[in-house]
Order: structure tokens, then C-alpha cells, then sequence
């Protein structure tokens, strides 16, 4: 198996699987339908196009930095003859996600991987406000997808760890994947992204070993003899 690796980091994501119409929350993850919906603009497809191949593709996320959930009341102006439409919608902000997307077919994957640094339609994480920062893409692993999240690098730049190991040595990053037949159900598989008729299927998600990352010892030393400057 092979597995396609993505950094999912933006100042906002949103990624929201459950809600609907004026009430629009955000998942604490990406979904697995609104990264679906980020390839599929890449590569070109309509919104009424047969998503099976991309359905097929396996896929998890690992937490590097869960960010700060922001809420936004918004106030939509709908034309003269309407009133104002009154909205409120969650984000994610300085969240890093590590995602993966595994299948057998690594010509499939490199496809992909091809379509999200050259893009047909502009990609964002969740939402049209939502544009990714550099690098999108980390390369395709010949490792299945639970290794490929478990063996890669922390994504959180070395000036920020420091605040996240205040009060731990150890950080536990989650990982989260597609399960077989058991653990929590979710509804985040998308059958059709028709505007005329929106459809999402169910999917198994499983909680995995969470990837442990320690904090480096200092290799400055601080022995320092604070008369020598006097004898």
C-alpha cells in the first residue's frame, strides 16, 4: 500500500460534517467528504461527477496542533425583496493536521498528488475562506496509512514547541482512521456533491495509537560562573 500525505494548516479551516443551513459548526478534524471535495477541485471535476475512485481511498488524520475554536455571527444581505440572512459559523484557527490518503494504486495517488501542486479549481480547507498555507503536499510514502501518520515528522515548528511542552515532556498527537466494521459511525462520505442534490454516506472512524513526541534535551550548556568576570 501507498499513501499520499497532506499539511492541512491555514490562519482558518473549517470542516463540518453534521451541520446545516444557518448553524454551520466545525468538526475538531478534517473530514474525510470535505477533503474528498479539496481533490476533486483539484483535479478538475464537476460537482455532479462519479466520486467512487476517490471514495476508495483510505484515509486518517493525525492531530499535530488542534488550534482554537473561533465562533463568527455573520449578517448576509439576500436582495431587496428579502430580509437579511442571519448566520453563525465556527472555525478552526492555527490548527496543523497531518492527513492521509492510502491506496494500492500509487499511479492514482501520484495523479493526485500532481492535481493539488497544480491545481484546476483553487482548493481551501473546508471553506472558500479558507486557503491552505505552503506545503499542501509532503510526497507519497510506500508505507500503509497508520504507519505513514505514526512514522512521520511533527509538523509544528521547532519556535512553537517550546510553549507546548510548559507543563509535559510528552505530547500524545491522536490518530484518527477509516475503520472496517467497527468503532463510531460518521456520516462523511460524500455520494454526490450536486448543488441540485447534496448526498453524504455513512463511514467506520477508529481511534489508533497516538503518536508520542518528546521534547528535545538542550544541548546548550548552562553551567555559568557568574564571579569569573571578577577574580
Amino acid at each position: 500500500m501507498y499513501t499520499l500525505l497532506l499539511r492541512l494548516s491555514a490562519p482558518l479551516q473549517s470542516w463540518g460534517s453534521e451541520s446545516m443551513f444557518d448553524n454551520r459548526e466545525t468538526d475538531s478534524m478534517p473530514t474525510k467528504s470535505g477533503v474528498i471535495g479539496m481533490l476533486a477541485a483539484a483535479l478538475g471535476m464537476k460537482r455532479n461527477e462519479n466520486l467512487e475512485d476517490l471514495r476508495k481511498l483510505g484515509f486518517g488524520v493525525r492531530i499535530d496542533l488542534p488550534g482554537i475554536k473561533l465562533n463568527d455571527f455573520q449578517i448576509t444581505e439576500m436582495g431587496e425583496k428579502l430580509n437579511s440572512n442571519l448566520s453563525n459559523r465556527s472555525y478552526l484557527s492555527d490548527a496543523i493536521f497531518l492527513a492521509g490518503l492510502e491506496s494500492a494504486d500509487v499511479t492514482y495517488l501520484e495523479k493526485i498528488e500532481n492535481a493539488l501542486k497544480n491545481p484546476k479549481y483553487s482548493v481551501f480547507l473546508g471553506r472558500r475562506s479558507c486557503p491552505p498555507t505552503q506545503p499542501l503536499v509532503l510526497g507519497i510514502r510506500n508505507e500503509e496509512l497508520y504507519q505513514s501518520l505514526l512514522d512521520e515528522k511533527w509538523l509544528v515548528p521547532e519556535w512553537r514547541q517550546k510553549t507546548l511542552f510548559r507543563f509535559s515532556n510528552n505530547l500524545l498527537l491522536r490518530i484518527v482512521t477509516d475503520g472496517s466494521s467497527e468503532g463510531a459511525v460518521k456520516k462523511d462520505v460524500p455520494l454526490s456533491f450536486s448543488p441540485f442534490r447534496r448526498e453524504y454516506g455513512y463511514r467506520y472512524v477508529t481511534e489508533m495509537p497516538a503518536k508520542i513526541v518528546t521534547r528535545e534535551p538542550c544541548s546548550v550548556s548552562t553551567e555559568h560562573d557568574p564571579m569569573s568576570e571578577l577574580r
